[in-house]
């Protein structure tokens, strides 16, 4: 009873939000609403210790011998004042019309993508929950690609089928991570069509994996999307909705990732596992304050960087 009660209110809460967003944005000038964004951003950082801490703690661990105290914590404030604008941008998005998104979000290295369609084996788009992740699949299709993007849907059903439905309003077909053979049935059927998959692929928890190293530490990394790349021979290109320094956001797609296709299944998957990872981290070095920090928990490791004391790290069990 319980569970479905938060479910429900879940639902309810999130249509009702789109419903306001959405006339908000009819409405009001962009600039109160990018305003009233920075102003909840402000207020959140002050309430949400957990955020905060952990987030302050992953980037101690990740880029402590490069920022002081103070840089740590304003990459975490700007970090979520970025993800605010993010949710103000999506509604502004479901208001916008093919040649306004194209003229607000522009496209670097398309061709990058082109080249990797012209193969004709499907491309999966390797991104990150960094910039306006939201609305990455949107401005692909907008441009006429078949683009699915997997999701993580909520274990409320109700909940699901709801985000689904505003996932389609801007041009986003989903493709489920559960049950996990039927996403995979269904990403080969789209990449066996030389269609486009979208992956978010910079969650690194528990669990099964495979361990690489992630600025100088190890983490446990989801095998899936070289796995899936392996298998199917499709070409993996790296894209991210990059806000620029005007608070602009850019689409920049970057040349295909060059992957291990040796044979040796094992080998291979790990090697391109570890290229996956090397990417993220070089895209959150040059956006710290557009990624999200919670996405870490660290293996204590004997790594070369060791662990300073007072410092908290999450260790596999």
């Amino acid at each position: 009873m319980t569970a479905w009660l938060t479910g429900r209110v879940a639902s309810l809460s999130t249509q009702c939000g789109f419903t306001i967003g959405c006339l908000a944005v009819r409405v009001l000038p962009r600039r109160w609403l990018f305003g009233l964004a920075d102003l909840l951003a402000n207020v959140g950082f002050s309430l949400f210790r957990g955020f905060r801490s952990r987030s302050t703690n992953n980037i101690a661990m990740a880029l402590g011998n490069q920022l002081n105290a103070a840089a740590m914590a304003n990459t975490v404030r700007r970090s979520l004042r970025n993800f605010f604008r993010d949710c103000v941008e999506i509604g502004v998005t479901l208001e916008s019309a093919d040649d306004e998104l194209q003229e607000q979000v522009p496209i670097v290295g398309r061709e990058h993508l082109d080249a990797a369609l012209n193969k004709g084996k499907g491309v999966i788009v390797l991104s990150a929950h960094l910039g306006n992740f939201f609305i990455l699949g949107t401005r692909l299709a907008v441009e006429g690609y078949p683009n699915y993007v997997l999701v993580n849907q909520p274990r409320d059903g109700r909940f699901a089928e709801l985000m689904d439905k505003y996932r389609l309003k801007v041009k986003q077909q989903t493709i489920h991570a559960r049950p996990r053979r039927e996403a995979l049935r269904k990403l080969n059927e789209v990449l066996r069509d030389n269609g486009i998959a979208t992956i978010i692929a910079d969650e690194y928890r528990q669990g099964s994996g495979v361990r690489v190293p992630l600025f100088g530490r190890m983490v446990i990394a989801r095998r899936g999307p070289a796995t899936l790349a392996l298998r199917t021979g499709a070409a993996m290109v790296p894209a991210c909705v990059v806000r620029q320094p005007d608070d602009t956001l850019r689409l920049i797609i970057e040349r295909e990732l060059e992957l291990d296709r040796t044979g040796k299944t094992m080998a291979d998957v790990k090697e391109n596992t570890i290229r996956i990872t090397q990417w993220l981290e070089r895209t959150v070095r040059k956006y710290p304050d557009q990624w999200n920090w919670m996405n870490i928990r660290w293996w204590a490791n004997s790594f070369d960087q060791p662990i300073a004391k007072g410092q908290q790290v999450q260790r596999a069990s």
